[in-house]
């Protein structure tokens, strides 16, 4: 494609390609930039190109691919490195585990002071692995008030441990 063949073809593109542009990026200035890099794209690839049958919809796909291109290289970009706090450790921390263990024997203590039937049901469910159909034959309560108990439970463990924490 010679260069008078490619002004005819994708010159009045140009416009439909600029409001296409400004809808994705929103900005005038990007948008302007997004048009331009399109049609260099486009005027690279004229020899290997065959006049398309609607040109206006192969210039405006061309350039949202392009825009796309440009997003995921910057999103990749900006996720290259991993944050510290997901980074794995590679020593072993005795402080860790001690603090993990006296959570734990917290948590238990605060069990141990809920009233019996909660007590009772979250020992069974989140300590001993229960289902609520097994809960169910051991307490003789049925499962709507299996799952009540249970929340009511897990709600009182957590605001005693948060007013611990604090």
């Amino acid at each position: 494609m010679d260069a008078s063949e490619f002004k005819q073809i994708f010159l009045p593109c140009h416009r439909r390609m600029y409001a296409t542009a400004w809808r994705l990026t929103g900005n005038q200035q990007a948008a302007e930039d997004l048009v331009q890099d399109a049609m260099m794209r486009l005027w690279t690839k004229r020899d290997k190109l065959t006049v398309p049958d609607n040109a206006a919809a192969f210039a405006v796909t061309t350039m949202r691919n392009l825009f796309y291109d440009q997003h995921r290289k910057k999103r990749l970009k900006e996720n290259d490195e991993e944050p510290a706090d997901h980074q794995m450790r590679t020593e072993y921390d005795a402080s860790d585990e001690l603090a993990t263990k006296q959570e734990a024997s917290m948590v238990l203590e605060i069990i141990r002071e809920l009233p019996e039937r909660q007590q009772l049901i979250i020992t069974l469910h989140d300590i001993n692995d229960l289902t609520y159909e097994e809960i169910e034959q051991h307490t003789r309560l049925n499962a709507v008030n299996i799952r009540v108990a249970l929340s009511r439970a897990r709600k009182a463990v957590r605001e005693k441990l948060k007013g611990i924490r604090t």
